[in-house]
């Protein structure tokens, strides 16, 4: 078993931890993450109903079905040509996305009118999710320290017609300074990335632990940050594309013994690990949810919803 992962191509240390969490279903795991993902996007309701654009691209021999948890999101069954080149892409009517990517902002439910917050924007999809699902009305505060990125961000932004965001080139770390009191939240934080091996095989093998360690650092700052400018009441969904307990549920363990907060359950998705590595964590966890792309069909992703008391 653990010289097939070798053969994929992960390191030892990798290998053997996947081992020691999922048993034989480490393998089903990582063969899974090395076919490309159905390609996915959502339909932009702030500029198009969902059928009228569906029947557009039906028309041109598009076929798709449904995400199960997003309501404007499909993946699709077959692409004639690349959906990129169609006018309706262009036209900002729909956007690329991956399909575990929309879980967080609809798990968020953010409402027209609410002041919330994004700290890991770029490229914007989760964003102009949030916007949509705001009508854009409200304000989103959104936040990313790439500059690059930021660019792309502000350009999907605007073709999708996102006129409620304000965009800082600044990390989140420094949130509190806006003095700003938040509604709502979306922490899609900065992470090793091991649940995207399909995009970035070099992941297998060039990721240490000493990489984990910093972002499960990184990760605890932005939380803390994040609940130090929420409202009582206020709700923060917090989200990774990792597949490493570090990063998941053991900072969600944190947070739960340290800041007066509960867990919110949460609908899709498998529960969250509550014995990883023999390491006895709270029942709680399980209300946040892990996918995987051998049961789901998506990149390796955790979300757990959490709300302020």
């Amino acid at each position: 078993m653990l010289e097939k992962l070798f053969s994929l191509g992960y390191s030892k240390t990798f290998a053997e931890r996947y081992y020691e969490l999922w048993g034989e279903r480490a393998l089903a795991i990582a063969e899974a993450m090395e076919r490309p993902l159905p390609r996915c996007f959502r339909v932009n309701t702030l500029r198009i109903e969902v059928p009228k654009l569906t029947k557009l691209l039906n028309k041109k021999g598009f076929q798709f079905k449904r995400v199960p948890w997003a309501r404007e999101g499909f993946c699709l069954t077959r692409e004639p040509f690349s959906i990129t080149s169609t006018p309706e892409y262009l036209s900002g009517l729909l956007y690329i996305q991956e399909a575990s990517s929309m879980y967080p902002p609809v798990a968020l439910e953010p409402k027209p009118g609410e002041t919330v917050a994004d700290m890991a924007s770029a490229p914007g999809g989760k964003t102009s999710y949030l916007a949509q699902l705001m009508e854009n009305e409200g304000i989103i505060y959104a936040f990313d320290v790439g500059e690059d990125r930021l660019k792309e961000t502000r350009l999907n932004l605007s073709r999708l017609g996102v006129t409620n965001t304000v965009l800082f080139h600044r990390s989140s770390l420094y949130i509190d300074e806006l003095g700003v009191e938040f509604d709502k939240i979306l922490l899609d934080a900065p992470c090793t990335g091991s649940g995207t091996i399909h995009k970035n095989p070099e992941r297998k093998a060039n990721r240490t632990m000493e990489d984990v360690k910093f972002c499960q650092n990184l990760q605890m700052k932005m939380l803390e940050k994040a609940l130090s400018v929420l409202r009582k009441g206020g709700i923060l969904v917090y989200s990774t594309c990792s597949l490493e307990p570090e990063e998941n549920e053991f900072v969600i363990q944190w947070v739960l013994d340290n800041f007066d907060v509960e867990l919110l359950p949460l609908r899709y998705g498998e529960p969250a690990l509550t014995k990883p590595f023999g390491i006895e964590l709270s029942e709680e966890i399980k209300k946040a949810r892990r996918f995987y792309p051998d049961r789901h069909g998506t990149s390796g992703f955790f979300v757990a919803k959490l709300r302020k008391l």
